[in-house]
This record gives structure tokens, sequence and C-alpha cells, in this order.
């Protein structure tokens, strides 16, 4: 069984730049950050809930309905090898208003898809999965 972590970091935040086409991206997707492309198409398909947390005293969801129009991101969430800590690669994404499970499921499904064809079962471990857990299947 492979064990996974994921979380959210909220003090990596990325403004939004006055000319963005000057934008280059030196690795789309072959490092830890996932590829853009499917990324944004996956977000453009997700819905966007405004969700409560219902976890015990976790402020994680509620503050993804904070508005910030002068940031692309407002932080990053990876998931990670509970085992020793590392990234899984193609698995760090965005936060575009918070940690929201849109973003979140992109990151653990993209790490649950990397090299695991001999894999049959996972744990994932994350703050919040007490709520995100409940529509994650479907």
């Amino acid at each position: 069984m492979r064990q996974y972590v994921m979380d959210g970091n909220f003090t990596t935040q990325h403004m939004k730049m006055n000319r963005p086409e000057l934008d280059v991206s030196l690795s789309n997707g072959t490092g830890y950050m996932v590829a853009e492309e499917p990324y944004q198409a996956h977000l453009e398909q997700s819905l966007d809930n405004k969700e409560r947390s219902t976890c015990s005293n976790h402020r994680a969801i509620d503050a993804a309905n904070i508005n910030k129009s002068n940031l692309w991101s407002t932080g990053i969430g990876a998931t990670a090898f509970a085992w020793h800590g590392c990234f899984v690669p193609h698995s760090v994404v965005d936060f575009q208003k918070g940690e929201k499970y849109m973003n979140t499921d992109y990151s653990i499904c993209s790490a649950l898809d990397y090299h695991s064809e001999c894999i049959t079962k996972a744990l994932v471990i994350y703050d919040v999965g007490c709520q995100w857990s409940i529509n994650f299947q479907s």
C-alpha cells in the first residue's frame, strides 16, 4: 500500500502580471508542477462550490472563499509520499482562491496516477480529509 499526504501552503502567492503573454513556462509539467493546459481544463469543468468547513476548527476551506483579485494564485497545494516526504512529481497545483477541492482533487489524482501500475491500495492523509473525502469518488 502506498501512502500519501496532501496539504497547502498560503505564503507562496503569485501576483497577476501586467503582460501575461510574457509569462513563459520553463518546464511545463515536467517537474513537480502539473501541466498547465490539462489543469486549467479541469478547473473550467469543475463546479466552484462555496463550501463551509465541517472539520473541527479548520479554516482552510473557509479561506477559499476570500477574493484576492490582484493575485494569480493564493498559494500551492502538493501531494507527497508519506514515507519520506518527497513531493510526488507532477502533483503540485496553484490555488486560485484558497484551498478548494477541485485543486486538491487534481493534485491527488495526479499523484495516484504517477507510477502506480502495481499499486492496488493507497492511503491519502489530508488535514481536511474528513470533509474532502465525502465527494471525492464522484
